[in-house]
């Protein structure tokens, strides 16, 4: 799967931007661009998915951001539609992770209906999609990047996120009850983390990240 990080469109670009496309692993030649509207048009970042049932965690590169799930309709051919849902915190409607956290907290979740994940408006506000979950109580994450599945879980950075600013490590674990979000760590200084990006996670289960 690979993410197009804006939401360009109308004249000069010749179509609209801002969507999700699916490459086969198999194809051995350039295959037709066909984008997932129902995965969402807004900033993609990156995406992750767990195995058992192919549900797919996406990441928004804004501020404020939101952190996304698409349930496919048929487990495994994202083509056949799906539904995009956007996380929240029980209890706390629009809770802000950007700042006042503290290293090791966990919340539990929930995760809100996108009503409408697609748009064709050439002119579409970079935030149609965040602004649709922020009126539901969406969380809100400053600029989501990298994501990866590791550990039965979603390990994710928020590459502004934190008191000052330089990052933060976030870890979502899938339950039956909507799942925790627990943060992994937070930058105290650019010196120790700087702005985080991609991340990984090893084989021996550590965390691997580009800054």
């Amino acid at each position: 799967l690979t993410c197009e990080e804006t939401t360009a469109g109308g004249t000069g670009w010749g179509r609209n931007h801002g969507y999700i496309f699916e490459v086969p692993a198999t194809a051995n030649s350039p295959v037709i661009p066909v984008p997932l509207g129902a995965m969402g048009r807004f900033v993609h970042e990156a995406v992750a998915v767990t195995p058992w049932n192919g549900v797919v965690y996406e990441t928004e590169d804004a501020n404020p951001s939101g952190f996304y799930r698409f349930l496919p309709n048929v487990r495994g051919q994202l083509h056949a539609g799906g539904k995009l849902q956007i996380l929240a915190v029980k209890g706390q409607p629009n809770f802000d992770t950007r700042t006042g956290q503290t290293i090791g907290a966990s919340y539990d979740c929930t995760w809100l209906d996108i009503d409408t994940p697609d748009s064709s408006d050439p002119a579409m506000s970079s935030d149609f999609v965040y602004g649709q979950g922020f009126a539901k109580g969406a969380a809100q994450f400053a600029r989501l990047e990298g994501c990866w599945f590791g550990d039965e879980s979603i390990y994710f950075n928020a590459t502004s996120g934190g008191d000052v600013g330089a990052g933060q490590v976030w870890r979502y674990v899938p339950n039956q009850a909507g799942g925790k979000l627990i943060l992994v760590f937070e930058s105290p200084s650019s010196s120790v983390l700087n702005s985080p990006d991609n991340i990984c996670v090893s084989p021996r289960g550590g965390l691997v990240i580009c800054e």
